[in-house]
């Protein structure tokens, strides 16, 4: 547990490091990739039952690994595989688990999964978050307003924050709406941290009610995907230049940031491994589902681990960066014939349109979707309507049915985000 007290003082040292990686160097990079994979699969293969059967099974000698292209021997695994290899490590030692740090996924797929890591992993995850800040200009001294779930609420300030270092206060993304902006006001942050939907929410209570706010220094939008009208609303109001993204998960934590005005993500490349799959299985270089493997996490590792997030990338400079975060595995419209659509041609439908405040698609059969969509004042519906509807049948299928539905507000999911596309089917 000393580790646990340590916190703040491991983060600092690993953050020391991550600084020093970047800017990525792809000779550099390949050399720490090798390194950390070996030995994370040496480690595995001697420590879990799990990895020494899977690989076993592959034909795959972690001992004989001579390059980072030799990973797709290994067997990918799905969340219910990692559920299960979890549950069945944590049973041989429950009192050891119960002192490490644990967290877990919304379950929006219907499958929530709990996590757990040592102490100074979760030093080493929070340090690759914090990365992104100081590569946008954050300061040690800086404060930060966030709006976290409630359960990540800390009742007291740490050692280093009491010292004016990192200083970080929080409202629940559950409170009204109007606690979130008063509290902003009040903190004078110079960072402003939260997912797309309360930055939304709080932006449009701000124009509603006309209320002059001091701006922050820097924005940062993580949880969702970004879309271009939700962008310029939360830029209108809080600044522009000032605003940038993060991509994570909460089994990864941070995975890629953005810079201030880059339009990609920069990934991870000395702490993660990242791959795509097609619809076909195959894996490329350019556009597919994500396989991740975590190059630092022992206590349950994360190896070929396949995150259903639907990517693109591109090679810069002999490194990939992620162009576009498309969409989640539930993110997606099925036909009655079994085509199966992403979220991305509706995304791209609307996200042209500078009328649409925000919007959100259910599939609610394989012939009927209805949108959601909240629209700027003054705008003529009928028309908009007609024209929305022609060319969501000509852009994505004109086999279905197509409900809009005017509304004043989108309510958030339980986990507090407001995804795009939500299929009932």
């Amino acid at each position: 547990m000393i580790s646990k007290h340590l916190l703040n003082l491991n983060i600092f040292f690993k953050l020391r490091t991550l600084l020093k990686n970047y800017p990525f160097n792809a000779d550099k990079i390949k050399a720490v990739q090798l390194k950390k994979l070996k030995k994370l699969l040496i480690y595995s293969y001697n420590h879990f039952e799990f990895y020494k059967v899977r690989f076993d099974q592959a034909g795959f000698n972690p001992f004989n690994i001579k390059s980072v292209d030799e990973i797709p021997k290994i067997p990918v695994m799905d969340k219910t595989e990692y559920k299960k290899f979890i549950d069945l490590e944590v049973i041989k030692q429950p009192e050891l688990y119960r002192k490490y740090y644990q967290d877990g996924t919304s379950g929006s797929t219907g499958e929530p999964l709990k996590i757990y890591r040592t102490w100074n992993e979760r030093a080493y995850m929070l340090a690759k978050y914090i990365r992104s800040l100081f590569l946008n200009g954050y300061r040690y001294r800086d404060i930060t307003f966030c709006l976290p779930s409630p359960h990540r609420i800390t009742k007291s300030d740490s050692f280093l924050q009491k010292l004016g270092l990192l200083r970080r206060k929080s409202i629940a993304y559950t409170e009204p709406v109007e606690k979130m902006v008063d509290g902003y006001i009040r903190i004078k942050a110079d960072l402003l941290y939260a997912n797309k939907s309360q930055l939304i929410q709080m932006a449009q209570y701000i124009i509603d009610k006309g209320i002059r706010i001091r701006k922050p220094r820097l924005i940062n939008c993580s949880g969702e995907v970004l879309d271009i009208p939700s962008r310029n609303m939360i830029e209108s109001v809080f600044g522009q230049n000032r605003l940038f993204e993060v991509y994570g998960t909460v089994e990864f934590n941070n995975l890629g940031f953005q810079l201030c005005n880059e339009n990609f993500y920069h990934f991870n490349h000395d702490t993660n491994l990242i791959e795509l799959e097609d619809d076909r299985g195959n894996i490329n270089s350019e556009r597919g589902r994500c396989i991740v493997t975590d190059l630092n996490i022992y206590s349950f590792p994360l190896i070929r681990y396949k995150l259903n997030d639907w990517i693109e990338m591109e090679n810069r400079d002999g490194l990939s960066v992620i162009t576009k975060i498309i969409g989640r595995d539930d993110d997606w419209v099925s036909l009655k014939n079994g085509t199966k659509i992403p979220f991305h041609p509706f995304y791209e439908v609307m996200e042209k349109r500078p009328l649409i405040r925000q919007f959100r698609f259910v599939q609610e059969s394989n012939d009927l979707i209805e949108a959601f969509i909240v629209l700027k004042d003054g705008v003529e519906k009928n028309g908009f309507k007609k024209e929305l509807i022609r060319e969501l049948k000509s852009e994505i299928s004109d086999s279905l049915e197509y409900k809009i539905t005017f509304t004043d507000f989108i309510p958030a999911d339980p986990g507090g985000k407001k995804r795009i596309l939500i299929s009932k089917v």
